[in-house]
């Protein structure tokens, strides 16, 4: 009889295999019996009566899997969706850095990481993740670089609660509990890139 609002999917599954509907933007779904509904356009009449009028373009994706919405990794795939990776072709020019090399890696898979932006008040890097599958984890982060410190912050880049980096400064590991938000905040030293 109502919507829900979900944000990048829905699901309807059991044990045994299940089907998602992810999206792009769209949040109302409603489900009955075995079938699962995503509204891709209201009508309101206020503020703007003619918000149903002209051309509109929906993303959508439709995502059988085995097991539960969990164990199909449902959560990470309506991430990829709506937040693709975004290639670009650049000429062949010389740099420090290896040809081939990560970003950045979190672990497990049912951490994603949500946001990486510069600081608000230092020249840090701020990586914010969220646990998605209702599970506790040890978060693993591999930076981009040997980080010289790294602390774990609240949302508002406070409060500093330092964590110890392995590894000569590549990684950090931090427990994160079940749906929990996590800001961690990471200095890192001047970067010496490792020989090929």
């Amino acid at each position: 009889m109502f919507e829900v609002p979900a944000l990048r999917w829905g699901d309807l599954s059991d044990s045994q295999h299940g089907f998602s509907l992810l999206n792009a933007g769209k949040y109302g779904y409603d489900a009955k019996g075995n079938t699962l509904r995503l509204s891709l356009l209201r009508a309101p009449t206020f503020p703007d009566p003619h918000a149903d009028e002209g051309f509109h373009q929906f993303t959508y994706s439709l995502y059988p899997h085995g097991g539960d919405w969990k164990d199909a990794g449902t959560g990470r795939r309506g991430y990829e969706l709506n937040f693709p990776l975004i290639a670009f072709p650049v000429t062949s020019h010389e740099g420090v850095l290896p040809s081939a090399r990560s970003l950045l890696s979190v672990e497990p898979d049912n951490v994603i990481l949500t946001a990486l932006k510069k600081a608000e008040d230092d020249d840090g890097l701020v990586f914010r993740f969220v646990e998605f599958e209702g599970k506790a984890a040890a978060a693993r982060l591999r930076f981009p670089i040997p980080a010289r410190s790294a602390a774990r912050v609240n949302l508002l880049e406070k409060g500093d609660i330092p964590l110890p980096l392995e590894e000569g400064g590549w990684r950090t590991t931090l427990k994160v509990h079940p749906y929990e938000i996590v800001t961690l905040k990471a200095q890192f030293a001047e970067f010496a890139p490792p020989q090929e």
